[in-house]
């Protein structure tokens, strides 16, 4: 396989990861991005709050699932395409 293929499928892979995490691991990006904000490793934690009265929370899920399948997608389509023109050469 060759090297571009490998890196788009890599940056592919990695929109993906991130894009599950802004998705479904909300607390985690969230204590991340805190803790970067501080400039230290670990931040206090938030006051607990119901998802219905944070709006971010609807926001994330929606961004986090668009880079999510972009992600996938962009891995997909150069695999594959790579993977079915390969024998044309």
């Amino acid at each position: 396989m060759p090297s571009h293929v490998l890196f788009v499928d890599l940056a592919g892979l990695l929109l993906a990861v991130a894009g599950f995490h802004l998705a479904f691991r909300q607390r985690l990006v969230r204590r991340w991005w805190d803790a970067f904000q501080a400039g230290r490793e670990a931040a206090p934690a938030r006051p607990p709050r119901p998802e219905a009265d944070d709006p971010v929370h609807y926001a994330m899920i929606i961004s986090g699932m668009m880079i999510f399948a972009f992600g996938l997608i962009l891995l997909a389509f150069t695999t594959f395409y790579w993977l079915l023109t390969r024998h044309s050469l």
